[in-house]
């Protein structure tokens, strides 16, 4: 399931889909992809999300608080 790639010249473990992620604080964030095992995505406010604005990646962790 996990393959070791090449992103932007340094060595990355990541999920076989791989998932961009714009978010560098995150304790996941590696070379703007997520290798996070697993991703979690919900909708904000009353569970119907419109745009994409309207979603969260609940996986999140800030990796400030380690």
């Amino acid at each position: 399931m996990v393959q070791a790639e090449k992103l932007g010249g340094v060595n990355v473990t990541a999920p076989k889909m791989q998932v961009k992620c714009g978010v560098d604080n995150c304790e996941y964030w590696r070379e703007h992809y997520c290798t996070a095992n697993a991703v979690e995505v919900n909708a904000m406010g009353d569970g119907h999300a419109r745009t994409s604005e309207g979603t969260c990646c609940t996986t999140f962790k800030d990796k400030s608080f380690r």
